[in-house]
Formats: structure tokens, C-alpha cells, sequence
């Protein structure tokens, strides 16, 4: 095999027996010891296979489907690791080396923040990471005390870090979710949010026929419209067939608006006998306010639809194996027309109207190209972002492992 691997990962043999098993075998070590790292979590990632390494280090799993899939390796106290492979490279036996985790100079800082905690940010955390959605109202955070805030007063923006992984636990969905938490950050001066991880799926051990077919249900209605099922439905090419219509869109700063918020300010603003700058709208003709305030209502940007309905031929670029590249300019805006909108969605939106189809919008966040597989992951995740009802929906109280089937 030629490929080479990551310096913390070491390929040791191969036997040409074993060759049509789908399996990984390795041996978790401390880097600069060699000493076994008992205790360590080893997963694919957003899937629900994994293991603990035994009290020699020693880990194997079994039973892998094709595709793509990031292998995680992960212990208090040690940076995680993470080794991207295939299953045509299958079987793979590994020696994985863990590096201690540096910690922060706290001394060493390019701006200053604030350390606080769960009573301060908590509502605001599980409404980003969790969600909204009628799901989360049956999710909970089991280790709240493990996750940690920094506010950075400066750029407004708000990070959180754990050292263990949250522990969710999904009685909507009917999972036990371990998520190794890398990055977290609201950024509130563009409201923004991103985050990223490791998500490990575990079911919860119940038997009544009630709560599996309630369950079942649940899980078909998070996966019918989602990311994952559309990126199914592009792979296979069956967009129009599973009720997606695609178009291209193009948002332009709204240049009236800005203009006007300049014209609005300098014709109302006077100075007192104390120099203190007043808002005085009465000095300013009735017709001109009226239409400042319409102005003012309307989107930072103008939002420009393309009339043509895509097919998956104009948005994937190349088949690469068994992966398929997507790659698009601008904004896709993506509706999902076989469900209509959620109620809880337009609260969240403060819209006061009927529901419609789903709406959502994606683009790729530094231009670059994405590789899909046929279970609807994409690498790199973090290049694609979302809005719209996507931004609203796709949080972990909705999250999906990675080889879900709808009817299982």
C-alpha cells in the first residue's frame, strides 16, 4: 500500500487471508511511552460502530460498510486522533500513537476572554447544538458540568470546549449520542454558528414494540428531507423522484439599505447643550421617513432566483471511484416539497403565516469541491454551510448515524 499515513497511525501488516473481511484491528499506545492506553474509545465516525481498547490497547471492528468513513480514537486527557480511509483498503491493522494534550498558556493570548459557565451560556449552547426542534424537547446534555465558555467581549463571539465527550442522550430518536466536541463558536456580530465533532451513536437498550415503532417513526421523519437524504438523492440522481427542486441563487447586498441607514442617521441626528448626540425623527420630512422605515425592513441582502430547475448532472462535476464530486458557485436554494414546514420553525422564525414546503439554502464555504459517497456524507463537512430551514433542523436532536436505513 502506498498511501501514506498520518504520523500517529502505523500500518502493520496485512494478511492475505483475512482479505475479504471488513475489519480493523490496532493497538492504542501512548506516543512517547509506548505504554497501552487501556480505556480508549475508538469509533467511525457518526455511525454506530465502536469499541473500547482493552487493557493492553488492543481494539478490533468488525463488519464495516463500503464507503468513506473517519476512524476516531479518543482518551481524557490526550489529543483525539483521526485516520480517513475506505473499505477497499480493508482489512487494516494499525499501531495508533496518542499524544498527550497540550494545554493552554493562559498567559499567551491573542485576545482576552472571559471564562464562565453553564448557568451563563447553557440555554444559550443547547439551543445551538441541540436545537429547536420538537425533538430536542427530548434531548438532554447528561455532563453539563464537563463543557466550558469563553466569552471574547471584543469580537462578540462565544466558544465552548470539553474536555470529555457530551454525553446526549435522544429519547425522540432512541440514541445515546457520545460527541467529542472539537469546536464550537457562536459569532454574534454575524449571527453565526459552526461547530464540530465526533459523533458516536449507541441505542437505547429498550424492549416495548411501543416505543421501537415510535422511534422507527421518529427516525423517518428527521431523515426524509434532511442533508443526508439529499445528498443521497443527489448521488443517485433521483432529486426530481424523492421531492427536491434545486436552483441556483445569488445574494447581492441590498445597496438602498445601506445608503439609507447613512441618510437616515445624518438627517436625525442633532447635538445637545451637553455635545450628546439625539435622535430627533420630527425633523425630518414625513414622506422621506416612511419610506426610510420601508427601507429599513427589508434583508441586508437582495436574494436573485434562477428560473432553471437542476438536475444532479449540472451540480456533480465527476465520479471518482465510488465518490461523486459536487461542486457549485454561489448558493443552491433547495426545496423539499414531499413535507411542509414545522410549526415550531416558524415561531422560531416569528412568522406569522401558513406552512410551506421546506426551504433551504447551502453553499461551499471556501469554493472548493466536495466528495460525496452513496450514504450521503460529504468531505470535507465543514466546507459545506447551511441556512434556512437547514439551519434551523440539522442540530443534534435530529442527527442521524451515518448508516441508518429508513424501515430498519
Amino acid at each position: 500500500m502506498n498511501r501514506k499515513l498520518p504520523a500517529c497511525f502505523y500500518l502493520l501488516f496485512i494478511s492475505l487471508s483475512v482479505f475479504s473481511q471488513q475489519t480493523i484491528k490496532g493497538r492504542v499506545v501512548n506516543a512517547s511511552t509506548g505504554e497501552a492506553l487501556a480505556g480508549s474509545s475508538v469509533f467511525i465516525n457518526s455511525t454506530s460502530i465502536g469499541t473500547v481498547a482493552d487493557r493492553s490497547g488492543n481494539f478490533e471492528l468488525n463488519n464495516i460498510p463500503s464507503g468513506r468513513y473517519d476512524l476516531v480514537i479518543s482518551l481524557i486527557g490526550y489529543e483525539t486522533n483521526v485516520f480517513t480511509f475506505t473499505s477497499a483498503e480493508l482489512p487494516l491493522n494499525l499501531k495508533v500513537e496518542m499524544n498527550l494534550k497540550v494545554k493552554e498558556l493562559e498567559n499567551v493570548t491573542v485576545e482576552p476572554w472571559v471564562e464562565e459557565g453553564w448557568d451563563k451560556w447553557g440555554l444559550t449552547f443547547t439551543e445551538s447544538f441541540v436545537g429547536r426542534t420538537p425533538n430536542a424537547a427530548n434531548c438532554k446534555i447528561k455532563n453539563t458540568n464537563d463543557i466550558h465558555f469563553r466569552y471574547y467581549k471584543k469580537t462578540n463571539r462565544l466558544t465552548a470546549y470539553s474536555d470529555e465527550p457530551l454525553v446526549v442522550e435522544n429519547k425522540a430518536l432512541g440514541y445515546t449520542i457520545r460527541y467529542q466536541l472539537e469546536q464550537f463558536e457562536i459569532d454574534f456580530k454575524n449571527n453565526t454558528t459552526a461547530y464540530m465533532g465526533y459523533p458516536f451513536f449507541e441505542e437505547i437498550d429498550k424492549n416495548r414494540k411501543g416505543l421501537q415503532r415510535r422511534w422507527k417513526e421518529a427516525r423517518e421523519k428527521a431523515f426524509y428531507g434532511s442533508i443526508m437524504h439529499f445528498m443521497q438523492s443527489l448521488f443517485k440522481d433521483s432529486l426530481v423522484q424523492n421531492g427536491y427542486e434545486v436552483r441556483r441563487m445569488k445574494r447581492l447586498p441590498n445597496d438602498e439599505k445601506e445608503r439609507v441607514k447613512i441618510a437616515y442617521r445624518n438627517s436625525i441626528v442633532i447635538k445637545d447643550s451637553a455635545n450628546r448626540k439625539i435622535l430627533r425623527e420630527d425633523l425630518m420630512p414625513k414622506d422621506s421617513l416612511a419610506y426610510y422605515h420601508q427601507v429599513m425592513r427589508q434583508k441586508d441582502y437582495i436574494e436573485i432566483y434562477g428560473k432553471t430547475v437542476l438536475t444532479a448532472d449540472s451540480l456533480i462535476v465527476k465520479t471518482e471511484g465510488e465518490y461523486k464530486i459536487l461542486f457549485f458557485l454561489d448558493y443552491l436554494y433547495i426545496t423539499y416539497k414531499n413535507e411542509l414546514e414545522d410549526k415550531a420553525y416558524l415561531l422560531y422564525q416569528h412568522e406569522n403565516r401558513s406552512a410551506a414546503f421546506q426551504r433551504s439554502y447551502i453553499w461551499l464555504v471556501s469554493g472548493s469541491p466536495i466528495s460525496l459517497d452513496i450514504h450521503g456524507n460529504y468531505y470535507p463537512p465543514q466546507e459545506l454551510f447551511s441556512m434556512g430551514y437547514w439551519g434551523w433542523e440539522e442540530k443534534t436532536a435530529n442527527l442521524l448515524p451515518s448508516d441508518y436505513l429508513p424501515g430498519n
